[in-house]
């Protein structure tokens, strides 16, 4: 196996010194463009490769940032991760990413091979939330840390997306067009997402003086669950509902499946709308109604906000809310009675 090639090296070969070479390396002062371009040239030749861990020991520093979501494959956290992966690319950090499946065991691991590996600073969707996050294996982290959508009790600095406004609004939506029997499935319930968006739903029907009927709040635990047999036992309700308000991912894709084989049509018999992007929803030809945010924009925010926290570790914890708003399509129709269909 050949030998790895060495600063020393690269001095040597250059006719200058082991400073020298730092410097270009290190974009240091003081470093003519002649000395950069004759060190350069030679790293190229011979290959040179930083070693980036040595130099992260050597300084206390990695450069590296550790990201933690529950599940890679939902693209909500698809796309936040991209985001978050270009934003600290830009300002020279690399990134580690690890999906914890909603496990502590597996959170676990991620922080210790986060650790591991020096990372300067984390950013993750944690289970253990609320008063029990001091508790969690990130809530002991002494690394920086940025809580994304989730409660840190005020002990790290935490980004989250108003769910509670953005149910809240679709319902009074779904309320304006005579909609009475308002289905909602939501994942987390012992989580913020879930409990924000029930609190929103119920808060909604609470300001039109109309009572919620509970059968109609669906708790979906996996994002992956399509919702398709739980749709089907609320159609087959004796006041079935009118309309669904889901996640715009498999969940809403299922409720929409089961209304389809019922012979129901959309938005005609049953009104829907998506929590978030509608990237991953199928069984809709319709442009869908949806409660919007920026998932990208919060992904530059968490890291911007991670990058500062590295930088004045001793600085009050913050918490920033992403703002949801309601963008209509053509998933909603006013309310015209009930169909004479009904599931099988």
């Amino acid at each position: 196996m050949s030998k790895s090639v060495s600063v020393r090296d690269v001095a040597r070969e250059a006719g200058v010194s082991i400073g020298s070479v730092s410097r270009v390396l290190n974009g240091g002062d003081n470093v003519s463009d002649v000395l950069r371009a004759k060190v350069l040239a030679v790293v190229q030749r011979l290959g040179y490769r930083a070693n980036v861990h040595a130099r992260g020991l050597r300084l206390g520093v990695s450069q590296i940032v550790g990201c933690m979501v529950p599940e890679i494959r939902n693209p909500i956290y698809s796309t936040f991760v991209g985001a978050v992966e270009s934003e600290l690319n830009s300002q020279g950090y690399m990134l580690l990413l690890g999906s914890s499946r909603g496990s502590i065991e597996r959170e676990q691991e991620l922080l210790r091979f986060f650790e591991g590996h020096g990372v300067d600073g984390i950013i993750a969707t944690p289970s253990v939330e609320g008063p029990d996050f001091a508790k969690g294996p990130f809530g002991r982290s002494k690394t920086p840390l940025i809580v994304y959508g989730r409660d840190a009790d005020g002990l790290r600095d935490t980004v989250h997306v108003d769910q509670r406004g953005g149910a809240r609004q679709a319902v009074e939506y779904l309320l304006s067009l005579g909609h009475r029997r308002i289905a909602l499935f939501t994942g987390g319930f012992q989580l913020r997402t879930g409990i924000e968006r029930v609190a929103g739903y119920r808060q909604a029907h609470a300001a039109a003086g109309l009572e919620v009927d509970e059968r109609l709040i669906r708790p979906v635990e996996s994002w992956l669950y399509r919702c398709a047999d739980d749709m089907q036992a609320l159609l087959r309700l004796p006041d079935p509902p009118t309309a669904v308000i889901a996640p715009s991912t498999r969940m809403l894709g299922g409720a929409l499946k089961a209304a389809r084989l019922a012979g129901l049509s959309i938005p005609g018999d049953i009104s829907a709308i998506g929590l978030g992007p509608t990237d991953a929803v199928e069984f809709s030809v319709l442009p869908l109604t949806v409660v919007r945010w920026d998932v990208e924009s919060s992904g530059r925010l968490v890291s911007q906000l991670l990058i500062e926290r590295i930088k004045a570790r001793d600085a009050p914890c913050r918490t920033l809310t992403v703002e949801s708003e309601l963008v209509l399509g053509q998933s909603c129709a006013p309310y015209r009675g009930r169909s004479s269909r009904s599931a099988s």
